[in-house]
């Protein structure tokens, strides 16, 4: 089964998502948390659901660290760093050895629609039937993301 979290930005998605993991059982996926330096929001980083370690992955591009290695920009106003997707991809491993039974996907949007960002990981996810998938996912993209990647037995949970 497929569950897609949609809503508009800032309406909730990630805080649901942590929220329901933490009343499942053999569960384990990402969320991606918001960084702030002071009151300026200056990108976000992954969160491994099961573990609580986080990793470096999206940053405006006026606060990029030191050593950060892009791999993608988004509309001039989010970069993402290598270390982020390999960290993701590290978790969605871990959780398909040990038999996850539900895995949390933080999110799917415009970079996945060009056949970016967790595009192979979502491909990878959805070819294992006994997963179940809870994927976030802008209100605005989610028949597109329906269609693009052929997703079937969805059930919607929207976040107002």
């Amino acid at each position: 089964m497929i569950y897609i979290v949609s809503g508009e930005i800032n309406s909730g998605k990630t805080s649901w998502m942590a929220t329901d993991f933490g009343q499942q059982k053999n569960a384990d996926g990402f969320i991606c948390r918001k960084v702030f330096v002071g009151d300026t929001h200056i990108g976000y980083n992954l969160e491994h659901l099961s573990t609580g370690e986080r990793c470096h992955f999206i940053r405006k591009p006026e606060f990029l660290p030191e050593n950060w290695r892009e791999v993608a920009c988004l509309a001039k106003k989010y970069s993402f760093c290598e270390e982020g997707f390999c960290f993701a991809q590290k978790i969605a491993d871990s959780a398909l050895a040990k038999n996850c039974q539900r895995f949390y996907l933080d999110e799917i949007g415009p970079l996945e629609l060009m056949k970016k960002g967790f595009y192979s990981l979502l491909k990878q996810l959805l070819q294992n039937r006994s997963l179940d998938l809870v994927i976030a996912v802008r209100a605005s993209l989610v028949t597109t993301v329906i269609d693009f990647f052929e997703l079937q037995e969805i059930n919607y949970i929207n976040i107002v």
